[in-house]
């Protein structure tokens, strides 16, 4: 009889932890380490962002794709001739990506600001490889990667809107 008990209250403290986890993810904004988050708190900056050097001294941008059901993810960048650039490891298969192929409208969150924005694919080879150089110059540990993992990055040109 006490272990049913026990099991009973093991069963009802796990399905309130469930509800409990389950709740906060459906009513979550920011992404959660790995996990997508939804739209994007923050201050909305309306001006237009021609030069984002101020973004140097952030590690990480939180980008949010898809308006009309926002998907946000962390993701690094790199300032490169004073142009933005993000970048996804996964290449075409991160979900952020497809998203944002389907559409290049996104907000990018900087310190806690808001920054309505385009990300465009970079397809030029050469400006493909000062990106990689600009980075590894960032991060001396990036160039250690194999030419199969290099190849993967994408980066995505971010211009104000």
């Amino acid at each position: 009889m006490v272990i049913k008990n026990v099991l009973k209250g093991i069963a009802v403290g796990l399905a309130v932890l469930v509800t409990v986890i389950l709740f906060l993810y459906l009513n979550r904004s920011d992404p959660y380490g790995p996990l997508p988050g939804k739209r994007l708190q923050g201050e909305e900056v309306t001006g237009r962002i021609d030069d984002w050097s101020f973004a140097a001294q952030y590690r990480t941008a939180t980008n949010e794709v898809r308006p009309s059901n926002p998907y946000s993810v962390y993701t690094s960048f790199v300032l490169h001739d004073e142009v933005l650039y993000i970048s996804s490891g996964l290449g075409p298969e991160s979900r952020w990506v497809q998203f944002l192929m389907e559409d290049p409208n996104m907000r990018i969150r900087l310190g806690g600001k808001l920054y309505k924005v385009r990300g465009t694919l970079v397809e030029d080879p050469m400006l493909i490889d000062a990106i990689h150089k600009t980075r590894e110059q960032k991060n001396p540990r990036l160039a250690e990667r194999t030419p199969q993992q290099r190849a993967l990055n994408l980066y995505f040109r971010i211009d104000s809107r």
